[in-house]
């Protein structure tokens, strides 16, 4: 009696999967397809790789999962456009597992915002420049309430990717929001008085004059002082925490 042939082994579904997920990014990279164009749809690419169905529907959802697929009923698979979700999924996962620290990523955010501070003096419009103001202003009538002060301060830096004019800031700024709000959030909590509040407004505000006015050498120069001041709190929470 003729045996049948073994089962594939979870290694080897994650191989085809993965197989066919190249497969779907090398087409959208060779034929130069935008956000929004389609694709193959699953029963074609099943026959034309040669693999079941089921892979592939498997590498369509994690593709769409990333951000890089968007799939709907009754429609073809299509080029997704930009989305901050699996960068999102990294950092929280980063933070809650304590494979990355709130100081690190302040550093990030250093390294990304420092440029973003630069890049928004040179194009940032008059209605970048009232929504930073806004969320200055919602910090200072929150500087008594640490919840409402976090999400301004947060709508602060994630306006603030927005207002470089280039995509990529503003993905990776709104996606650092859980990470933004984790220091911001420390930061405060070790600050022992309203003086102390104040000072991380202003801090905000000096960034806003200076991408105001369009000089892009000082608003670097504030965001440097600004995370100079956050790293310097976050360090006096780590101490409290450790006394």
């Amino acid at each position: 009696m003729r045996k049948s042939a073994p089962a594939a082994t979870a290694q080897q579904h994650r191989n085809l999967s993965d197989r066919v997920a190249h497969h779907l990014m090398d087409h959208i990279r060779i034929n130069r397809l935008a956000s929004g164009e389609r694709l193959p749809s699953e029963v074609r690419l099943s026959a034309d790789l040669k693999i079941s169905r089921g892979i592939v529907r498997e590498a369509y959802r994690a593709l769409r999962s990333a951000g890089i697929l968007e799939i709907s009923n009754g429609r073809s698979p299509r080029v997704g456009a930009l989305r901050n979700t699996s960068l999102i999924h990294l950092l929280q996962h980063a933070l809650a597992t304590q494979q990355a620290s709130p100081e690190q990523a302040l550093d990030l955010r250093s390294a990304i915002e420092v440029r973003a501070a630069q890049l928004a003096a040179e194009k940032r419009s008059d209605e970048d420049i009232e929504v930073l103001t806004r969320a200055v202003r919602g910090m200072k009538r929150s500087r008594r309430d640490i919840d409402g002060f976090v999400r301004h301060d947060v709508s602060f830096h994630e306006c603030l990717g927005s207002a470089t004019g280039n995509s990529l800031f503003a993905i990776i700024s709104s996606a650092l929001g859980e990470a933004m709000a984790t220091s911001v959030r420390a930061g405060l909590e070790s600050r022992s008085d309203q003086e102390q509040v104040m000072r991380v407004i202003e801090s905000h505000q000096d960034i806003i004059d200076a991408i105001a006015k369009g000089d892009a050498h000082e608003a670097g120069l504030c965001m440097e002082r600004h995370f100079d001041e956050a790293r310097l709190a976050l360090a006096r929470a780590r101490e409290q925490r450790e006394e």
